[in-house]
């Protein structure tokens, strides 16, 4: 939406800060992880979009839909 386009910038840096007010970010966003995830607090880095990424993408699984029977090896 055009909310969440104009509040990207604001977004990425309030995921990137576990001190943040990340309110704004959680509430369009709800399944966000918040966090420093380089370990690095004074800069947001590459590997904060890497491990925010991966993240994400782990939330687009439909367990639902998964027929274990089917992928057994």
């Amino acid at each position: 939406t055009e909310d969440m386009i104009a509040q990207a910038n604001a977004d990425l840096m309030a995921q990137a800060d576990p001190n943040a007010d990340s309110s704004g970010l959680e509430a369009r966003y709800p399944k966000a992880k918040v966090g420093d995830f380089d370990g690095n607090p004074q800069q947001v880095t590459e590997m904060d979009a890497l491990v925010a990424y991966l993240q994400m993408l782990g939330t687009l699984v439909d367990f639902k839909n998964y027929d274990e029977a089917a992928g057994y090896r």
